[in-house]
């Protein structure tokens, strides 16, 4: 935000919310959002961007729409011309400022990807900034967890606790212009607001993200449980003999390993594609932390590296899924290749068998084939046997029978002639 655009009093309360979406048609209406609150509150609004400023009485207002690449962010802020300082004992659980910021809140969109609240207090001195962080996390009733001095401001994070999920959607910070007049401490904050709406922007990002997956990251261990017990079963099967394993139950099994492979892939590729996207905002994130040249306070950590380390933790669940399924995914390979092994061996086995039995088959073929050979000739030994014997009866009847026996001979002989030049033309 620039110092043309920041409004000229000092902001006290401020509410950052970031909104996320690729799809264009889905993407919030935040100018009906500023008409409405300009129905209510009054005041000066634009559209380009949209924005609202207002008063009541002693407190300004402020919004003002953010848009980042797939992010809508809205900067609420109250405050007033003057600075309150520390002595003033503004550090309190709720007041004027923060009320307000309520009742704007009620007309914001639900469910941001990210918000911070920050509470701003101009603090002369850089002396009093750790008594500063200690008061304010006591009326908080929560201990800090990162503090630093970002270009001329003590910038402070109070710890947020969620047993259920790595997300912390919703942060609190406070932010202390010191060593400055109040003019330059008025800029100084709208500055770092300005830029920790950038960072809302990155860390909603992530956010949506890891919410989109995070229901398959709690279901990962029994999923890995059962695949690999699944696996365990079928390399158990195929350590048995060879004779007690069939080729239909092996195809079966290449079947189901193919779709479980199948799955897995599907699953390691989407989780890989979204873990390129989170070291996306990841690095996004660090060149604007960067850019803070953050200097640390006391023995608390940066804000910087507080926030690094949060979206490092959030990107190392889609690095262990997508490392997970890979590993898997070699399990399964390797049974594939068993599998299609063990099949190849069926194959081999029942190429031999038919070998086998083609070749008994044609031994039989041969043998029938030289029996019908010999029936051949005997048939037709007979056949010439009888037309000599009705030859002898005709012209020799006395000794048709002796001359007939003795044809015999002459028969299987003319036979086995005529079998071969038969049999030599084929």
């Amino acid at each position: 935000m620039s110092e043309e655009e920041s409004p000229r009093w000092f902001p006290h309360s401020i509410y950052i919310a970031s909104y996320q979406t690729d799809d264009p048609e889905k993407k919030l209406d935040i100018q009906e959002t500023i008409n409405r609150l300009y129905d209510k509150y009054g005041g000066s609004r634009s559209s380009m961007p949209a924005k609202l400023e207002f008063t009541i009485g002693p407190i300004s207002g402020y919004v003002k729409e953010i848009v980042r690449q797939a992010s809508q962010v809205l900067l609420v802020a109250t405050g007033s011309i003057e600075a309150k300082t520390k002595s003033s004992g503004l550090i309190t659980p709720r007041d004027e400022y923060d009320q307000l910021i309520e009742d704007l809140k009620k007309s914001l969109p639900e469910n941001p990807g990210s918000a911070y609240s920050l509470k701003s207090i101009y603090t002369p001195a850089r002396t009093e900034a750790a008594a500063l962080i200690e008061g304010w996390a006591r009326n908080l009733g929560q201990p800090v967890r990162s503090a630093g001095l970002v270009k001329g401001c003590l910038v402070a994070t109070v710890k947020s606790f969620n047993q259920d999920s790595l997300l912390l959607p919703s942060k609190r910070l406070i932010i202390s212009p010191c060593e400055q007049g109040f003019g330059e401490a008025s800029k100084a904050v709208w500055m770092m607001c300005s830029d920790i709406s950038a960072l809302a922007a990155c860390v909603g990002q992530m956010n949506r993200l890891y919410s989109e997956r995070e229901l398959i990251f709690s279901q990962t261990e029994a999923g890995e449980t059962s695949t690999q017990l699944r696996i365990n079963e079928i390399l158990a099967e195929l350590r048995r003999p060879l004779d007690e394993i069939q080729p239909k139950n092996l195809e079966a099994v290449l079947k189901e390993i193919t779709v479980l492979f199948s799955r897995l892939s599907t699953a390691s590729n989407s989780m890989r594609r979204d873990y390129i996207k989170a070291k996306g905002i990841f690095r996004e994130m660090s060149n604007l932390l960067a850019g803070w040249s953050e200097r640390s306070v006391d023995d608390y950590i940066t804000n910087s590296s507080a926030e690094m380390h949060y979206v490092k933790d959030l990107m190392v669940p889609f690095r262990d899924f997508a490392q997970r399924t890979e590993a898997l995914m070699a399990q399964l390979n390797t049974v594939l290749d068993s599998v299609r092994t063990y099949l190849g061996i069926q194959q081999h086995k029942l190429s031999i068998a038919e070998q086998t039995s083609s070749k008994e088959q044609l031994i039989r073929l041969v043998n029938l084939q030289e029996t019908l050979h010999k029936l051949e000739i005997l048939i037709v030994a007979v056949y010439l046997t009888e037309m000599a014997r009705i030859v002898f009866e005709t012209l020799l009847h006395e000794s048709a029978g002796f001359l007939t026996v003795a044809f015999i001979p002459v028969a299987l002989l003319i036979s086995l002639f005529l079998g071969r030049i038969l049999h030599k033309n084929h």
